[in-house]
Formats: structure tokens, C-alpha cells, sequence
């Protein structure tokens, strides 16, 4: 008897222990359950975060490649602003002259030689003779009355203007019609 009730005794504790066992593993579940939602949310967030930072540093990396192309365009626009009033001294003393004297063949061959060379740093004249005034690219620096010219046209042009890759180093100083 003493077997007997040992032995229900073991078996009920089986069963209790089982019954435990499983209350525990549904605990588990359950936190693991949990722990995989707040794992799966972390993940997430440090996704979002990763993905944040990329789009930033792409960003950043695009800004610096313009800013670095930008200073290589303009690097010599300092140089190149200083190199526009040898370029009018040139055109000045040039305009009234016999263009068959070897003399000012020689100033035409040095003017046409540095004007390539700033053509090719990205320098080009801004048109303004005949053509409508526009404020971005020329300065009015008088206005007339001209029935030959059809209003807010440009009559004269004073001083050349010029563009360094298409940025306005300086603008045409010239003469409007009202």
C-alpha cells in the first residue's frame, strides 16, 4: 500500500510537474513572444535610423562634390576679374587704329591670345548692343530718348560685361532707350 500510494503520490507530482512545465514553456512563449515584438520594434527603429544617417551622408557627399566643382569653376575668378581692365586697355586702344599697321597687328594677336586663354578658364562676353536691357546682365548707366531703338533697348554699350560660367562677373554698363 505504501508502494501504492508512493506511487500515485509520484504520479500526481508527474502531472503537477508536467502542468508546471507547461504553464512555463507558455511563459516562454509568451516572453519570447514579447521579447521577438520588442526586438522586431528595435529593429525597426535602428533601420530607420540607418536609412536616416545613408540619405544624410549621400546628401552631405552630393553638397561637397558641388561645392568642390564650384570652387574648381571659380577658383581663377579673382585673377580673371583682375585681367578685365587690361582686356578694355586692349579693345580702347585698339578701336580707332589702322588695322594694317604691323604694331597693332601685334596688339591684336596679344589681345586675341589672352582673350583664349580666359575663354577656355569659362570667361564669355555678355551680348548687350541692340539686344532688350535686362537687369541681370547689364547696368543702365543712362537713358534716352531714341526713335531708332525701340524702348528699354540697349543704345550703347559704355563697358563690356562678362559671365564666368554663367555667373555675371560683371555687368555691361550701358546706354537704354526710354
Amino acid at each position: 500500500m505504501d508502494n501504492e500510494k508512493k506511487h500515485d503520490e509520484n504520479v500526481e507530482n508527474t502531472e503537477n510537474i508536467d502542468e508546471e512545465l507547461e504553464e512555463i514553456d507558455a511563459e516562454i512563449v509568451d516572453e519570447d513572444g514579447n521579447v521577438e515584438g520588442d526586438l522586431s520594434n528595435d529593429d525597426n527603429e535602428y533601420k530607420e535610423k540607418y536609412q536616416r544617417l545613408l540619405a544624410d551622408f549621400t546628401n552631405f557627399k552630393k553638397r561637397e562634390e558641388k561645392a568642390r566643382n564650384d570652387f574648381k569653376k571659380f577658383a581663377s575668378s579673382n585673377l580673371i576679374e583682375e585681367l578685365l581692365p587690361v582686356l578694355d586697355n586692349f579693345d580702347r586702344a585698339l578701336k580707332d587704329q589702322d588695322k594694317d599697321d604691323s604694331f597693332v597687328q601685334g596688339i591684336v594677336m596679344t589681345r586675341d591670345s589672352l582673350w583664349k586663354v580666359l575663354e577656355k578658364e569659362g570667361l564669355e562676353e555678355i551680348e548687350s548692343d541692340g539686344v532688350e536691357f535686362d537687369p541681370n546682365f547689364h547696368h543702365a548707366f543712362q537713358t534716352e530718348e531714341n526713335e531708332d531703338f525701340k524702348s528699354n533697348y540697349i543704345i550703347e554699350t559704355y563697358q563690356k560685361g562678362y559671365k564666368l560660367n554663367d555667373r555675371v562677373i560683371r555687368p555691361s554698363m550701358v546706354k537704354v532707350a526710354k
